[in-house]
């Protein structure tokens, strides 16, 4: 069971967050995410809404802490959620962007200090059989995992724990990866340390202003191609995604042009004892997705290629040990090396609600995913499954020329991989430079320095 009462201190992971969202120059750019909920029935009533959230606060206590820094020292501090001012309601005009744009305002309220980083907006208007539930927080106090943890409290089936949709299977806390995976895991993180200076551009440099656009595809699309090329449907998103910029970049940007194209995937490392405690459990980690032109079958075996080690639980556990068990400091370097100019570059997050969701007799038949584009990431993107769609979020920097259009680039490359058999399975991932800052190289020696230690001497407590 989890225990909501103690849980860990904000980490760096938590605080690189809240330091983005200081730096943020332009409210495009602050660390808002959150979801849109679209429900088919009739419009609620709005005491009865808060009332049923009121009821669930208890099992949430992501929703009932906020964070506080008192000079070097950061807390999670206990704080009850008004529910007048955290819940209200809204109508939107029924014009066809009328809800879109109702939604990139509510993105720019900023969040207040002694309360809870969350709200709920009940939309209505905006279609004549339905409305719409917009919930927002702060990255700060909740990755992906928590968000949708949030909304299978609030409208899915009772669960377990161990149910919620966005947990890392087979990872336990105290896990102790083997040294051997140790070493390789730690050579990953430290071939991905290169600047890659993909973005940087002085004809275009970077703003803190953003286009916000979502776009959908049926999930069937992602299953298919996934299904045909013995591929992940994360796989399938991520392939669509690398040609979609390697398209646009042939015109738009030539410093992507024909190379592997790094992007950041957030690895969900929460546990079932950390379902609803507040905070990031994910591993932000690196991977070269290939670029230039080729057939999407063969793009999209590259990918798998890639994305392999994401999905090993040995590899998943060297992440953990370093996000829970490293020296503050340490892990606080790793941070600042991984989001240093240079370094910064496209994230991309896929998330899956296997729970339907419903409130009272409205059934949700659609959720919007809002993902945040700190301050110096050229764009980032999510993407979320639920039942038949599958709808993703563009934030992109305005600075990149003609960027608007990799949504549909994106859209498009999916209709693609649809019908894509698989490819020879001899491709390799794609080709990336080696290795040769030195700040990285003395950095991961220290990191795996310091998970060796640590793994020897479970190891010899074990004995």
């Amino acid at each position: 069971m989890t225990d909501l009462t103690r849980f860990p201190d904000p980490g760096p992971a938590d605080l690189v967050m809240l330091e983005a969202e200081m730096l943020a120059q332009h409210p495009d750019a602050n660390a808002t995410v959150g979801v849109v909920l679209h429900l088919t029935g009739t419009v609620p009533d709005l005491t009865g809404l808060r009332a049923h959230v009121a009821t669930r606060l208890a099992g949430l206590p992501c929703l009932t802490h906020l964070l506080t820094v008192d000079g070097p020292t950061a807390r999670w501090s206990p704080a009850r959620p008004d529910m007048t001012q955290h819940i209200r309601a809204q109508r939107v005009g029924g014009q066809p962007a009328a809800l879109d744009t109702a939604v990139r305002a509510f993105l720019h309220e900023p969040w207040p200090d002694t309360a809870p980083a969350w709200r709920m907006v009940l939309l209505h208007g905006h279609v004549p059989d339905g409305f719409a539930l917009l919930y927002l927080t702060q990255h700060t106090v909740q990755d992906g995992a928590n968000v949708v943890t949030v909304l299978e409290a609030l409208f899915g089936p009772p669960l377990l724990p161990g149910q919620s949709s966005l947990l890392a299977r087979g990872l336990t806390p105290t896990a102790r990866p083997p040294l051997r995976q140790v070493l390789r895991s730690t050579a990953t993180l430290l071939r991905h340390m290169r600047r890659h200076h993909l973005w940087q551009s002085p004809a275009h440099p970077p703003t803190d202003q953003r286009h916000t656009v979502w776009t959908q595809a049926p999930t069937a699309w992602l299953r298919a191609a996934a299904r045909a090329g013995g591929a992940s449907t994360n796989d399938v998103f991520l392939t669509a995604l690398a040609d979609a910029i390697a398209e646009w970049a042939g015109t738009a940007w030539p410093g992507a042009a024909g190379v592997a194209i790094p992007v950041m995937v957030p690895v969900s490392l929460r546990t079932p004892e950390e379902v609803g405690v507040p905070g990031n459990r994910l591993f932000l980690t690196r991977i070269d997705l290939p670029g230039g032109t080729m057939p999407p079958g063969e793009r999209l075996e590259r990918t798998r290629v890639v994305t392999a080690a994401l999905k090993s639980s040995d590899h998943k556990a060297v992440l953990r040990a370093a996000l829970t068990r490293l020296p503050r400091s340490l892990f606080q370097r790793l941070v600042a090396l991984s989001t240093a100019p240079g370094r910064l570059t496209v994230c991309a997050s896929y998330l899956v609600v296997r729970h339907r969701l419903h409130y009272g007799d409205a059934a949700v038949h659609r959720i919007d995913p809002i993902i945040c584009c700190p301050p110096g990431v050229p764009m980032a993107v999510a993407v979320m499954s639920y039942e038949d769609v599958a709808s993703a979020c563009f934030r992109i920097d305005k600075a990149l020329p003609h960027a608007e259009t990799l949504p549909a680039r994106w859209h498009q490359a999916l209709a693609d991989l649809r019908a894509t058999t698989p490819p020879a399975t001899d491709v390799g991932p794609a080709r990336t430079e080696p290795a040769t800052a030195a700040d990285a190289t003395s950095l991961v020696r220290t990191l795996v320095t310091s998970l060796v230690q640590r793994s020897t001497t479970a190891a010899a407590r074990r004995k």
